[in-house]
């Protein structure tokens, strides 16, 4: 089930109705068309009113599904009242009445699922959700909350059709719109969710244009009174929790044909919207009640539940049902009473913080580049946007785009001639008008004047009829907008060593014609190809804005036409026992709907095939120049390689000794300043050396040294999985020399060094082996050094993607075996990873909570530390600031913190993490590691 060129057709195929389904951040919605009812050139789509709880045991039909999921604790609702028509698997219950109690209850609500579904930091598919519930709560993942939304819009179109099983949905077309920003990954997890809700037939739409094919629905009949050729239409999309923008022009056919709808740009991802005006006015409230108590700030419990208030004020003000609303918020055990705290929201209020904080009116000459007027908003644990002004976010996407805007309809300037609204937080007139008035601002126009806006009557429900109606559009009943690709594409081939440079490709293959359609396919059965399975290969990809006239499988030379786009770096597996061969294939491909390329290799001789996709929106600009920092010649690697080589095959230990040296001298650069792909290349030859390490312990222990420090830190290049995949195996075999002091100092120096490359399994392998080490059976103690201790530490602590119950077992054990008067700065490092606020490189997630770390600073705190430079960073580590206030530390451990490190000068740029969030740097990165990391390589 993908929108791959095995998805299903939409024409359709004996199906009675293709659906529609916005699954939104803050509501969902479904619409459809019926295929027969529908007239020949398409005639929109229909609402689907769905059923849900709308009270305690009411249910209604609501033209909206709201994207809340409750999880019922044992006590706090009868189950009576949750009586849904159909059966279901537990008591969990989606929409208007989930919302509504949650709102009182936020420590059981899921939200904001869709964001979550596109959070890189976390995994998305490990129960996270409500972030920051307490134990006792069941949570959820986002895939899992997202297909709960889609179950129950199943679930409720199936009853309303009785046992009509051919009239199910799992029986249509479904077509499921996401954001036009979501990366690959959110893509798939989107169809991963609709799979779990048992959707069979789903084709995955972009929102903004899905809003744009609504409009086209309402005025297919009369669209050239509104729009006229050569005019810019910008789709402006803002929901609960995305910013999406879409850039349409109206092109006249030049044979005299019918216009033609073309897409021509589409925006970044930004997680940015109606979440973050709740937020900020929740911000406001909470800072209203400090200054009047003088009292702290709220906890993650109350600070939710004031949230989901300001939202409920946000909604009912701006849509007309009130003009004023109090916020309030209950104290709690002996404070009852006394503790409650109030406040009035009113419109002027809420419009002018929404306005001035969200849409500015940005002065071209320093706006474009000027720097986040506050830091980011991490509440709740999503990454949102540093800069909250979207018309700044804006007016920066029309700039980068003026170039495509210039080239495609002739306008000096990409000041749209109309625009089209979207999402519930567009929906106030008062905001779409204020940004036309930000785009006049900005662009100035001499004639004064301003975009016209394109009537959206229901910016809840636009994106789901849209979608609808799109499936008519792809069956050849309505207006279609076209989405060309601006450029052409090109597949290498005929490059006869995968090893060799990639200059050494002189052909290419068109696979995607300038100007074809998103949503084509291509056939290149003509060409027959070999696929190198089960060894590292490199795929390389061209554009060409230039050339025209080439066809699908037209095969061209590369000239100075052509731009070279990263290259697509992967292993094809093939077989069990995965020796390297070559395996005749065609080459199938598809530009989608969502600006990817998928290209199917097909083997010849048996029924594998395998997808490898190019993302082409996220690439550089077909003008911009790929380059490392530092790039060697070829012969300068190769003699790296070579000293390698002659050292682990030798038997002299000085070389081995001087091994390091040597490869400095031969590219003529210090260890440090080694780029990434030298540092890569010289970890493919150490794996084939592999062998030659078991010879001595002198060559064990330097080969385990080099493979560590030039694969650090386990990830940063495409083809890092298949290395730590190959160096794995190591683990179970153990070192081959294992009495050797410094063979077992290097060994776990190695994992320490991979351990970003370990998957959360590997790395538990890892911890429940060397747990003997260090926690030996009771009435034994370990045997290990007191330096080994440290350097094992040292890899525990770097083992971030552990289970938060293994790291407080780990943290708990480091901090018994601290004594402050031997304690050496690398455990109090160790204790600091294991408890930090923000990770590296594992997920948000996987963070210890701040009540045991509490416990665990308050023993710091009491000890008597003759070197307090070495426990201050830490104390700094483990209360750090990160914004999200079910990971930020309590205000009084950190007032505590504060009050220990002020007599301490040394430490006062620590103080600033414990009252900013401060994000990581390249430095500090450096530090937290252990070691510098390689100078090719951007984590951040």
């Amino acid at each position: 089930m993908d929108d791959s060129a095995e998805g299903p057709e939409i024409d359709g195929g004996g199906r009675r109705f293709l659906i529609g389904v916005d699954l939104g951040t803050t509501n969902s919605a479904a619409a459809y068309v019926d295929l027969t009812a529908a007239p020949a050139k398409g005639a929109g789509s229909t609402l689907f009113q769905v059923p849900q709880l709308t009270a305690a045991g009411t249910f209604s039909r609501v033209a909206v599904l709201p994207s809340f999921l409750y999880l019922p604790g044992d006590y706090d609702i009868d189950r009576e009242a949750l009586h849904h028509p159909w059966p279901r698997p537990d008591d969990s219950f989606v929409g208007v009445w989930a919302r509504d109690h949650g709102a009182r209850v936020p420590a059981r609500l899921v939200a904001s699922a869709k964001s979550w579904l596109c959070h890189g930091n976390v995994d998305r598919q490990a129960r996270i959700l409500p972030w920051g519930a307490p134990g006792e709560v069941h949570k959820i993942s986002p895939v899992q909350a997202g297909a709960a939304y889609l179950e129950h819009i199943r679930k409720a179109w199936n009853h309303s059709h009785g046992d009509e099983e051919e009239l199910f949905l799992e029986n249509q077309t479904v077509i499921v719109t996401v954001p036009a920003s979501f990366d690959e990954v959110a893509r798939e997890l989107t169809l991963a969710a609709a799979e779990q809700a048992g959707l069979r037939r789903v084709t995955l739409l972009e929102e903004p244009l899905a809003a744009f094919y609504s409009w086209l629905a309402r005025h297919e009949e009369d669209w050239e009174k509104h729009v006229q050729p050569g005019q810019l239409i910008l789709v402006c999309d803002v929901g609960g929790g995305t910013t999406d923008f879409t850039l349409v022009t109206l092109t006249a056919d030049p044979g005299g044909g019918s216009p033609r709808f073309e897409r021509i740009a589409v925006g970044d991802h930004l997680l940015l919207g109606g979440d973050n005006m709740d937020l900020a006015l929740a911000r406001q409230v909470e800072a209203r009640w400090r200054e009047a108590q003088q009292r702290p700030g709220l906890d993650a419990h109350r600070w939710q539940t004031l949230c989901h208030q300001c939202r409920q004020a946000k909604e009912q003000i701006l849509s007309g049902q009130a003009e004023r609303h109090r916020v309030t918020m209950v104290g709690s055990g002996s404070r009852l009473i006394a503790g409650t705290l109030s406040a009035d929201l009113d419109r002027a209020t809420i419009e002018g913080m929404i306005l001035e904080g969200f849409f500015p009116l940005v002065d071209k000459e320093t706006g474009q580049d000027s720097p986040p007027q506050r830091p980011a908003i991490a509440e709740f644990g999503l990454p949102y946007e540093a800069e909250p002004a979207i018309t700044r976010h804006l007016m920066r996407f029309l700039e980068r785009h003026r170039r495509d805007v210039a080239e495609t309809i002739g306008k000096a300037d990409p000041l749209p001639d109309l625009v089209l609204f979207n999402g519930g937080a567009l929906a106030p007139a008062i905001v779409q008008q204020r940004i036309v008035n930000a785009l006049v601002h900005w662009f100035g126009p001499a004639d004064g004047r301003r975009p016209a806006i394109l009537e959206n009557r229901h910016h809840d429900l636009a994106v789901a009829q849209g979608a609808a109606y799109y499936g008519l559009v792809k069956a050849g009943k309505g207006l279609r907008v076209g989405s060309g690709s601006p450029r052409g594409y090109y597949l290498g081939v005929g490059q006869a060593d995968a090893a060799a440079a990639p200059s050494a490709t002189e052909r290419a293959i068109c696979v995607v014609p300038r100007g074809l359609d998103e949503g084509s396919r291509i056939t290149l059965a003509e060409h027959q190809f070999e696929v190198r399975a089960n060894e590292p290969v490199r795929i390389e990809l061209f554009s060409s804005s230039y050339r025209s006239g080439d066809r699908g499988a037209d095969l061209v030379r590369i000239d100075d036409t052509f731009s070279r786009l990263p290259p697509l770096q992967t292993v094809i597996r093939y077989g069990k026992k995965g020796s390297r061969t070559r395996i005749p294939a065609h080459i199938e491909a598809e530009y989608t709907e969502l600006g990817a390329l998928n290209l199917w290799c097909r083997s010849r001789i048996s029924d594998h095939r395998w997808q490898l996709q190019f993302q082409l929106r996220d690439a550089l600009p077909a003008d911009a120049v790929v380059q490392e920092a530092v790039v060697l010649e070829e012969h300068l690697v190769a003699a790296a390689r070579q000293e390698v080589q002659s050292a682990l095959e030798g038997t002299d230990t000085g070389r081995l000794d001087g091994m390091t040296k040597a490869i400095a001298a031969a590219v003529d650069l210090p260890r440090e300043q080694w780029p990434l792909r030298l540092l890569r290349d010289l970890v493919d030859q150490l794996i084939q050396l592999l062998p030659r390490r078991t010879q001595s312990p002198a060559h064990e222990a330097r080969w385990m040294n080099l493979t560590g420090y030039c694969l650090r830190p386990g990830f940063g290049d495409s083809l890092d999985p298949e290395r730590i995949q190959r160096i794995w195996k190591l683990f179970a075999q153990g070192p081959a020399h294992p009495k050797h002091a410094q063979v077992q100092s290097e060994w776990w120096i190695l994992w320490r060094r991979l351990a970003g490359g370990l998957t959360p399994g590997q790395q538990r392998q890892l911890s429940q082996a060397w747990t003997r080490l260090l926690q030996p059976k009771k009435g034994k103690k370990t045997r290990l050094s007191a330096q080994h201790q440290i350097e094992l530490w040292m890899a525990i602590a770097n083992l971030e993607r552990l289970y938060v119950n293994d790291k407080i077992q780990w943290g708990r054990l480091l901090l018994d075996q601290l004594n402050p008067q031997q304690a050496r700065r690398q455990q109090l490092w160790s204790l600091a990873r294991i408890g930090a606020r923000e990770l590296l490189y594992g997920s948000a997630d996987r963070v210890v909570a701040p009540d045991e770390v509490a416990r665990w600073i308050d023993h710091l705190l009491a000890q008597k530390w003759p070197q307090p430079d070495i426990v201050g960073p830490a104390l700094a580590q483990l209360a750090r600031k990160t914004g999200d206030r079910t990971r930020d530390m309590d205000a009084a451990t950190v007032d505590r913190i504060r009050a220990w490190m002020a007599p301490h000068s040394q430490l006062a740029d620590h103080i600033r993490l414990l009252e900013t969030v401060v994000p990581i740097a390249r430095q500090e990165e450096q530090t937290l590691f252990g070691e510098s990391l390689p100078a090719g390589l951007i984590l951040r």
